[in-house]
This record gives C-alpha cells, sequence and structure tokens, in this order.
C-alpha cells in the first residue's frame, strides 16, 4: 500500500495492539459518539490518527463502504467508525490490506470479535516466531565471526 496510508501513530512490527481491542470499543458501547449525519473524512482520519488518504485506500481496497452524502462527500456512520477502528488497529499489527479483508468479512457477517482477536493473536505468534529466528541466526553468526577471529 502506499506510504500515505499510515501516520506517526502506527506501533513497531513486533508489538501489537490486541489490547487496544477491546469488546466495549469494537461494539461501539463506550466509544465515541457519531454525529447524526456522520463524520467527513477528515473527521475520522484525526479520530483514528491516520490520514485521510488512508481511509480512501482502504474503501479502495474493499474494507470501507461509507455512503455518500448529496454533494458525494464520504459520510461515516457508527459502522463504519467501528470498522476503520478495526481496520486501523490491524494495521497497526502490520497486516496488509488483503488480509484484512477476509478478517473485516468475517467479523460483519458474525458480529463477534473472536475472528478481530484470532488475527491479532496469530500475527503476535508469527512475529514471536519471525523475532526468535533473527536472534537465533544473529547468534550464529556472532559465534561464527568469533571462531573465525580466533583462528586468525
Amino acid at each position: 500500500t502506499s506510504g500515505t496510508e499510515t501516520s506517526g501513530t502506527e506501533t513497531s512490527g513486533t508489538e501489537t495492539s490486541g489490547a487496544a481491542v477491546s469488546g466495549a470499543e469494537v461494539s461501539g458501547h463506550g466509544a465515541e459518539t457519531v454525529p447524526r449525519g456522520g463524520l467527513r473524512v477528515s473527521e475520522l482520519a484525526a479520530r483514528l490518527g491516520v490520514r485521510p488518504s488512508a481511509l480512501r485506500v482502504w474503501e479502495a481496497a474493499g474494507l470501507l463502504s461509507p455512503r455518500r452524502d448529496t454533494d458525494r462527500h464520504r459520510r461515516y456512520g457508527t459502522a463504519d467508525v467501528r470498522d476503520a477502528r478495526l481496520v486501523a488497529t490491524l494495521r497497526q499489527s502490520r497486516y496488509p490490506l488483503p488480509a484484512i479483508k477476509p478478517i473485516m468479512d468475517q467479523f460483519r457477517s458474525s458480529g463477534g470479535t473472536e475472528a478481530l482477536r484470532a488475527a491479532i493473536a496469530s500475527r503476535e505468534a508469527d512475529l514471536t516466531r519471525r523475532d526468535t529466528a533473527m536472534l537465533e541466526a544473529a547468534a550464529a553468526l556472532h559465534r561464527y565471526l568469533a571462531w573465525t577471529a580466533a583462528r586468525g
């Protein structure tokens, strides 16, 4: 995806935001209220800490489908804001857009957070495996360099 999609608020590849996805946040309880007419793209982007272009990219990828007002401006209702929060959470966990679509489809059909939680747990496990492999490779390289230095 384009570099315009992210903001400085995304986390590193080894951090995930599973703790940030509470049932209350996902279902809309305790979340910010959405005005009756919905939020414009810039308003939602500001709430999520992303650029407006990120929301447009997510829409083009089929992850969001805001309604259009009479002037053809995007308007994000309560469900759209919830979906955008979920996409933002997954993007913070470095999920590629194509991998997010099935998660969002499952979330919408089931109405529960199980798919999202499973996806985040799977991503954490993948990152842990990758980190472990990188550490093991660094240790092997260190041993090899020490061995070659000792040989003179």
